[in-house]
């Protein structure tokens, strides 16, 4: 072989080697760009789920719209307890007064005059609180009413 051939050779082979090396730098650059393009598609899908998340979760966690909640429900509980409060009270009032006839009623020093007057007050329906038929019953016999003469 002579030293052309040689020469020719080499460069065929040099040749090969670097259209070889284009080839695989190509398919390297090729595959490293979808690599790239994957690692993109992927931070956009994560950047929308969290935009989702954050619009979803505005709501519960804006320290106005806590505030806001935490005051409408102190309104609804104090409404509530003074609600209550209230009916409790005026169960108080109503049965002090129930109590406060009866002891007139039995104040009387006539017997039977006294259970008229606790008929009276169960019949017209003055006395709620306590059994009506217990009262009646007491009522029927005046002598088994007690006494609370002027002592009390």
């Amino acid at each position: 072989m002579s030293a052309e051939e040689v020469s020719s050779l080499k460069s065929e082979s040099s040749e090969k080697k670097t259209s070889e090396n284009e080839s695989t730098n190509d398919a390297l650059r090729d595959r490293e760009i979808a690599l790239r393009e994957r690692e993109i598609a992927l931070k956009e899908q994560e950047i929308k789920a969290k935009i989702v998340l954050d619009n979803r979760n505005i709501w519960f966690s804006s320290p106005l719209l806590l505030g806001m909640a935490s005051a409408v429900f102190g309104l609804i509980g104090t409404g509530v307890g003074a609600g209550l409060q209230g009916y409790s009270n005026f169960q108080l009032e109503r049965q002090k007064f129930e109590f406060e006839l009866i002891r007139q009623a039995l104040n009387n020093d006539d017997r039977n005059e006294a259970a008229k007057q606790l008929l009276f007050l169960v019949d017209s329906g003055v006395i709620e609180s306590l059994d009506s038929t217990k009262l009646r019953r007491l009522a029927a016999t005046p002598d088994r009413l007690p006494r609370l003469g002027s002592g009390l």
